[in-house]
């Protein structure tokens, strides 16, 4: 009996040390965005497209990416107005081979009938352990002008 208490004791402080190392290694670092285009402060014309581009990197490898325009007028910190016609859109993409460093390149349509305003702009992206971090710019969609 006292080997069996014996055998389960060093087979318990086994599985402590195993469990331990496993976290110790465990991927904590988010992964880095940088938006390149559009730039802070940048006017977009309605009915133009907007060519959306950022740098992805990760130490061990991206899951996905979401990239969307809401309202930056009602001076929320990154959730969308509700209601009012203004211009939202939203995408979500897998990286490809759960690639390190990939470069998005997404063009996107702005109606001719969008509201004339502050926007944010922005990506959130997820590395393969589910760290995230995001990156937001806030431009003007409307007429040269007048805001």
């Amino acid at each position: 009996m006292k080997k069996i208490i014996n055998l389960s004791f060093v087979l318990l402080s086994f599985v402590s040390i195993v469990a331990c190392s496993d976290s110790e290694d465990a991927d904590t670092t988010k992964p880095t965005v940088n938006i390149i285009s559009p730039t802070d402060h940048q006017e977009i014309e309605p009915g133009t497209t907007l060519n959306f581009k950022a740098a992805l990197a990760d130490n061990v490898g991206l899951k996905s990416y979401k990239i969307e325009i809401h309202s930056a007028e009602d001076g929320h910190e990154h959730k969308a107005r509700k209601g009012g016609g203004d211009f939202e859109y939203h995408i979500t993409k897998d990286v490809p081979n759960s690639a390190k460093d990939f470069e998005v390149n997404q063009a996107i349509s702005i109606p001719t009938d969008a509201a004339e305003e502050h926007y944010h702009v922005g990506i959130t992206v997820i590395d393969v352990n589910g760290n995230q971090n995001q990156q937001f710019v806030e431009v003007f969609i409307g007429h040269e002008h007048n805001h």
